[in-house]
């Protein structure tokens, strides 16, 4: 998908939505007016650049050398063991070289989420857990299963959930407790949500989505990841990022305590994510363990970027 994610021309039928006035209204009431602030120049900065496909090396060199904690970070992850070669990178043009732009696409967005609705809760670093795991199983079965999505996959796998952020920033104790209530009830977040709000996390992100200009179809997966799939978009960002969400769940990636839980509400569901989106049984074993064994990989990485 070569579209930037703000103030770009959408393809043919990209279309998102406007939220409802009345949900609207009631979200803000609930969460306060202001709840839902300017976006963070940094984090604008960085998804401007990791979504423009026309980026070259030295246009990510210029962003980072600006910033001196985001050097310090490019630097130390390109002399990691999971990057050097033993020749050591001492610049931050030896550093690109070396990650990749590819990869530093990923990371820049996993440090911009990172720093969104921010909150040192446990809830806060499990969800940031979950949003990780399921931008790396997305930007996966998007190379496998619909290559034009492979430049947003991964960001819209960290994004799909931002409105629980914002829930959990303005609601915490409450948010924390529906939660947990509703993983002990054997039922997904957004039927929790439904007992405690009247809006769920999808249209609190779809609000988010809007008021910080994101594309169409970044606000169509953030919008409609819980949907029926007779109600998603065949071949769509929607599907990776909603088979995605199941798939983390399913296989239970973060080691989280509550993944036994999680893995029996969401393991129903797979059969259903694999047949709409065209996987053979075969597939879907080789998927599952590509998926393992690439998040085994890269989440120590991505968590220790975002996490400071």
């Amino acid at each position: 998908m070569a579209w930037k994610l703000f103030g770009s021309k959408k393809p043919a039928g990209e279309t998102a939505t406007r939220l409802a006035d009345g949900v609207r209204q009631t979200i803000l009431r609930s969460l306060g007016i202001h709840s839902i602030p300017m976006m963070p120049q940094a984090a604008q900065q960085a998804f401007q650049l990791a979504t423009n496909p026309n980026a070259e090396a030295h246009d990510y060199i210029e962003v980072i050398e600006a910033d001196e904690g985001l050097s310090a970070r490019v630097l130390k992850i390109a002399n990691s063991v999971f990057y050097d070669r033993g020749g050591g990178s001492r610049t931050i043009a030896d550093a690109v070289n070396v990650v990749g732009i590819s990869e530093l696409r990923g990371l820049l967005n996993a440090t911009a989420l990172a720093n969104v609705f921010p909150l040192r809760h446990p809830m806060r670093r499990q969800l940031w857990a979950h949003d990780v795991a399921t931008a790396i199983t997305a930007r996966l079965l998007s190379r496998s299963l619909l290559p034009s999505c492979t430049d947003q996959a991964f960001l819209a796998g960290l994004m799909h959930d931002i409105g629980k952020l914002l829930l959990l920033q303005r609601h915490t104790d409450t948010y924390d407790k529906l939660v947990k209530r509703g993983i002990a009830d054997g039922i997904e977040s957004i039927k929790a949500e439904a007992l405690e709000y009247p809006f769920d996390h999808t249209e609190v992100g779809h609000l988010i989505g809007e008021r910080w200009n994101f594309s169409a179809d970044l606000i169509n997966v953030i919008s409609n990841h819980h949907q029926s799939w007779d109600k998603v978009p065949q071949q769509s960002l929607t599907a990776i990022v909603k088979a995605s969400n199941i798939v983390t769940h399913v296989l239970g990636l973060t080691g989280a305590n509550d993944s036994p839980a999680m893995r029996r509400i969401y393991e129903p569901l797979l059969p259903e994510a694999w047949d709409f989106l065209g996987v053979s049984s075969s597939l879907q074993r080789s998927l599952s363990e590509e998926v393992r064994t690439c998040f085994d990989r890269e989440f120590e990485l991505f968590s220790s970027w975002g996490s400071g």
